[in-house]
């Protein structure tokens, strides 16, 4: 019934699911698509922590220097 199932799509509830022989294929099918439209939400997620990280490694840089 999916109704009574929690959306929630990150790999912790996509195994569950999985392993949880009564998860029925209606389920299977509504949490696909949840995901889906949750990864496609999120743009380039990974390419905009890179460059997070990156700035804020200049901008930890850029304190050090003024610190000396």
């Amino acid at each position: 019934m999916v109704s009574t199932m929690t959306l929630i799509a990150y790999g912790t509830a996509i195994n569950h699911a999985l392993a949880n022989a009564r998860t029925s294929l209606e389920d299977l099918k509504v949490l696909r698509d949840h995901a889906t439209a949750v990864v496609a939400a999120q743009g380039d997620l990974k390419g905009g922590l890179a460059k997070l990280n990156k700035e804020i490694a200049a901008r930890e840089a850029k304190l050090k220097k003024k610190k000396k």
